[in-house]
């Protein structure tokens, strides 16, 4: 679902009531944070059992399909009697027939050896598959270990799992795995995601942006190589545009443990990515827990986070939010990814001569890999060169794309995310421009709105590309990314071309 979305305010959506959506079912998913502060007492794990009980009561009301736990299940992995009391606490859920998955966090193995009996003990693949809520809209997929979709070369159990989920017409994957996930695991995912191609991914991690919504690089897992969170992203999520929406816990700072960004996937989807954690409050917790109302019919996700033992709901804007989500899986061809290496141009002046079309020689243009510019959610930083008042208003983009039979291409659209405008030319001809003062911009061309980078990519422009303007062999897309005023905190760019090509598609 490319280009922005026009989405119900938040009060069209009762909190804690779904809003059922002409056009797709509405649903909901509940995310179950660290519970290790619950784990280590009988007192405090009454906490965790009231969660789960209020799931279950909730359930109707909510249209819950699906319970995700994201690790840290226990504070100390060798400690039997915490994992009893999470096993207890979860067994509500098995026992009310509620669908439900689980993950290995840094608490619940050992982090020097990979070891996690206790893990494999009390959570082992048979829970899941002899549970009772397996149907036909419902079920547990596998694991990584029966060699399911080729050779595994290695069994880990219940560690790296997946589940199918149908609500309607909306199709899910939900993906689950271990902390600080090794090649191994990224490897069986990689074939669980192409095995199935129909149905939108949410994946469950344990870690991956912290309290400031950043990704980490930091590692500390020493029995495996470990993939660190920036890794993960850039290699792994980016690059398989089925993955809708991440969830995770693990960081937490004081009573600090809620983040939320979006950036682009590699076919210029915007991909919610969203902490949850409330270990740093009182009581383990205070039974603080996160929950996601679907509405496939608009796109969007609601938030919500709610207390079972407090009895209320948190209504901050880190709490009780919405996000664009899109569930239905692509079948587009990407003709260019997004993060792709660009050559970028950022000087005052008039604009070189004939740099948007073919021919032209950028060999001394400086590259990078997008996003480029300056602020926030940059993967490359553009110099700005001189004080703001002698800045240039916008900054040029060059990239040349390898098309085959391009006759055979239909509906090729390039999405861009620029703050705070943007103009997109196909072989030098002009395709589109987006929140300029000029329809034929130059070098003296303003935005004549100022976009924040987070709403620059959930809402991508996107151009469509006129029949016939592409050619077999090497094409040149160009775009110029214009500032509303010299002084903008931030200047972004990516950009996406996909198409659909004969006898592509869904079947």
């Amino acid at each position: 679902m490319l280009g922005a979305l026009l989405l119900p305010s938040p009060a069209a959506v009762p909190t804690g009531t779904v809003a059922k959506s002409g056009g797709g079912e509405a649903f909901t998913i509940v995310v179950l944070p660290d519970t290790q502060g619950y784990t280590v007492s009988d007192e405090l794990a009454q906490s965790m059992e009231t969660q789960t009980q209020w799931i279950v009561d909730s359930r109707e009301r909510l249209d819950t399909a699906f319970v995700l736990q994201v690790g840290d299940l226990v504070e100390s992995w060798p400690n039997e009697n915490q994992w009893e009391r999470a096993s207890r606490a979860m067994s509500t859920l098995d026992d009310a027939g509620v669908p439900n998955s689980v993950l290995p966090g840094n608490h619940d193995l050992d982090v020097t050896t990979g070891e996690s009996r206790t893990y494999d003990s009390h959570f082992p693949p048979t829970r899941y598959a002899d549970a009772s809520w397996n149907s036909p809209t419902a079920s547990y997929g596998g694991y990584l270990g029966q060699d399911q979709f080729g050779p595994d070369g290695i069994d880990r159990k219940n560690k790296d799992s997946y589940s199918l989920l149908t609500v309607g017409d909306t199709k899910l994957l939900l993906l689950s795995l271990e902390y600080e996930t090794p090649a191994y695991a990224i490897d069986w995912a990689e074939r669980v995601i192409a095995a199935h191609p129909d149905r939108a991914v949410i994946l469950a991690l344990h870690g991956l942006i912290t309290t400031g919504g950043v990704r980490s690089t930091d590692t500390e897992r020493t029995d495996v190589t470990p993939t660190t969170e920036v890794d993960l992203w850039k290699d792994f999520i980016s690059e398989n545009c089925s993955i809708a929406m991440v969830v995770n816990g693990h960081w937490a700072h004081g009573d600090d443990g809620e983040a939320r960004r979006s950036d682009l996937n590699d076919c210029g989807e915007p991909v919610p990515q969203i902490l949850s954690n409330y270990q740093g409050r009182a009581n383990g917790g205070d039974g603080w827990l996160r929950y996601y109302t679907f509405h496939p019919a608009v796109g969007s996700v609601d938030a919500f986070t709610y207390s079972p033992t407090l009895e209320r709901y948190e209504t901050d804007d880190s709490s009780r939010f919405r996000m664009p989500v899109d569930l239905s899986p692509s079948h587009d061809d990407v003709l260019l990814r997004g993060g792709s290496t660009w050559r970028v141009w950022n000087a005052k002046g008039d604009w070189p001569t004939g740099w948007t079309a073919r021919g032209f020689d950028d060999a001394d243009w400086a590259q990078g890999d997008a996003p480029l510019g300056w602020g926030t959610g940059v993967e490359t930083p553009v110099d700005l060169g001189p004080p703001p008042e002698n800045r240039a208003r916008a900054m040029l983009f060059r990239q040349t794309v390898e098309v085959d039979d391009a006759d055979a291409l239909s509906a090729v659209t390039v999405s861009t995310r620029a703050d705070d405008g943007v103009a997109v030319w196909v072989n030098g001809a002009l395709i589109g421009t987006s929140h300029l003062n000029d329809k034929k911009p130059t070098s003296e061309t303003f935005a004549d709105v100022g976009r924040s980078t987070d709403t620059a990519t959930d809402e991508p422009v996107t151009f469509t590309v006129p029949p016939g303007l592409l050619r077999d062999g090497e094409n040149v897309v160009a775009a110029s990314a214009h500032v509303n005023y010299f002084g903008t905190a931030s200047s972004t760019f990516d950009l996406v071309m996909t198409g659909t090509r004969e006898g592509s598609g869904s079947d």
